[in-house]
């Protein structure tokens, strides 16, 4: 028992071996490890995180940079033995990149191709992460429920969202 303890501690505190476990968003990457690095994603921290998307997709060919930071930190987590628990990470939608969150259909028909997001959306959610879309933005662009990926979650509005998040210790990751 002592010896699966000990390899296990080994196995979380060596970087090398760490990118070796399974990566909770797998379609996106794990930043480089930085030797020495003072700040590293510390397993005895309670993360809990919400990024506040409304700029829109840089390249509307690829999946929202935000989502793509998002997955990052959730990977480079993943790799120094951190899981935070389901809903602990929050992506709150409002505006421009609500197109990010629409099927496959409801963007080709809007937009003329699949969602570029979706396949990151999905994996997202899978790995505990709240995907939030501002009910005032779905009500402006005249969707269905049926036009929104299924892992969505429909809000009021993306203020009072936020507002909530931030009452109960979220720290916020603007777009950039």
């Amino acid at each position: 028992m002592r010896a699966a303890f000990i390899a296990l501690a080994v196995l979380v505190a060596h970087p090398a071996w760490a990118q070796a476990l399974p990566k909770p968003v797998p379609s996106a990457g794990t930043p480089q490890d930085i030797p020495g690095a003072v700040e590293k994603p510390n397993p005895a921290l309670k993360y809990r995180i919400l990024y506040d998307v409304s700029e829109p997709n840089r390249d509307k060919a690829q999946p929202h940079q935000t989502f793509r930071r998002a997955a990052s930190l959730m990977n480079s987590m993943a790799a120094h033995g951190v899981k935070p628990a389901a809903g602990d990470i929050a992506i709150v939608v409002h505006g421009a990149p609500d197109r990010n969150l629409l099927t496959d259909a409801a963007h080709m028909k809007r937009h003329g191709t699949p969602n570029p997001s979706r396949q990151l959306v999905e994996e997202l959610a899978a790995a505990g992460v709240s995907i939030r879309l501002c009910g005032q933005s779905y009500l402006a662009r005249g969707y269905d429920r049926n036009d929104l990926l299924p892992e969505v979650q429909l809000d009021l509005m993306a203020m009072v969202t936020i507002a909530n998040l931030m009452a109960q210790g979220y720290g916020v990751v603007r777009d950039d």
